[in-house]
């Protein structure tokens, strides 16, 4: 019998015109040529993300782009391990302490691990690639990693706020490293050696290891008002930035952001989220210094749209001065003698640093 149980065939690999290579064409590519200036893992993730139900391309500028596919995941990366220096991963924050944002990440990672595996044993080695690339670039890097930098950089290094987000973290790190290793293995290898890890896991390679199940007890369960969430930000984004090129604002932190609506139960009612996060929060959200929600029919009218039916933003100046240390504007800067030129958030955490 064949020494195999299954076995997957792929189309012919073709250039990037779809002309199959001949050496009289000159269209050919030489592996080693690849690896010498692309690296092998590049070429792993060629294979890995081409569609081999059809005929495979192979071109410089197909490697090109997957260049970009593969800084993302290497960005995304880098960035988890900047923030997880000295983190002690046995000593994760219980889900009912953990931030809702952060959640909200683990929730999403939970999504991709489920849609992964079963790509995997369907030997869709495609969807895995695609799925991790729009997972580090929509919901990590356009999303979650701009919004909890405050929280990592400005926070109590030790407290319960970063320890939060550090967690998510280690968890997504964690994750996405096991998934990506038969693709990426050098990459991912890399990262192992570099990356905190948990009583229990061999420290040696990250293929000695088994992939992530989701994490059922961080997951948020019904996503229905996050989705509102991520409209009402792309509205606020859009303004911040009509406002920046109109001269108003520099940066998102010199912003002031009022969501506005007519009435006082517009067609999207935003009265539970706004409940339900405090001001602050609202602020870290949107990466402005302030927010507040209004009814103003005459505010209405000049606010810009959203896509939220019946909701509208408007962007003014920051109100306060500036914070030295998170560059956030509050009305707080100058309240502690001691240091004058801080927030009372940022006061408060430079007054427990040890003196040098």
């Amino acid at each position: 019998g064949a020494p195999f149980k299954e076995c997957v065939t792929h189309g012919w690999t073709v250039d990037g015109e779809g002309r199959a290579m001949h050496k009289s064409l000159g269209n050919g590519m030489d592996p080693a040529e690849i690896i010498n200036q692309y690296g092998a893992d590049l070429l792993r993730l060629w294979a890995a993300s081409a569609d081999y139900h059809a005929d495979v391309r192979c071109s410089h500028e197909i490697f090109k782009q997957l260049s970009q596919n593969y800084l993302k995941f290497r960005n995304t990366a880098r960035y988890c391990l900047g923030n997880l220096d000295g983190f002690d991963a046995d000593q994760l924050t219980a889900p009912a302490e953990m931030e809702e944002l952060d959640r909200w990440a683990v929730t999403r990672l939970n999504a991709l691990m489920e849609k992964c595996a079963k790509a995997y044993n369907d030997y869709e080695f495609l969807v895995v690639t695609h799925a991790v690339n729009d997972f580090c670039v929509v919901d990590m890097s356009n999303f979650y990693l701009d919004i909890i930098k405050d929280r990592l950089y400005c926070e109590e290094k030790d407290g319960a706020k970063r320890r939060s987000a550090q967690t998510a973290l280690f968890l997504i790190l964690d994750t996405m490293t096991k998934l990506m290793a038969p693709i990426l293995c050098f990459t991912c290898d890399e990262i192992w050696l570099s990356m905190p890890h948990r009583a229990g896991d061999d420290p040696r390679n990250v293929v000695f290891n088994d992939m992530n199940q989701p994490f059922a007890d961080y997951d948020l369960g019904d996503l229905v008002s996050w989705g509102t969430l991520t409209l009402l930000r792309d509205g606020v984004n859009a303004a911040l930035e009509a406002a920046r090129n109109e001269k108003k604002i520099g940066k998102s932190l010199e912003a002031h952001v009022t969501v506005v609506t007519r009435e006082e139960k517009p067609p999207v009612d935003l009265s539970h989220l706004q409940k339900h996060f405090d001001a602050q929060w609202w602020a870290d959200f949107f990466i402005v210094s302030g927010v507040d929600f209004v009814t103003d029919p005459a505010l209405y009218d000049q606010a810009a749209d959203t896509q939220l039916n019946g909701v509208r933003v408007a962007v003014s100046e920051a109100r306060g001065e500036k914070c030295a240390r998170c560059w956030m504007h509050s009305p707080t800067v100058g309240a502690d003698a001691d240091h004058p030129t801080l927030c009372a958030r940022c006061a408060a955490v430079v007054r427990k640093l040890p003196q040098f």
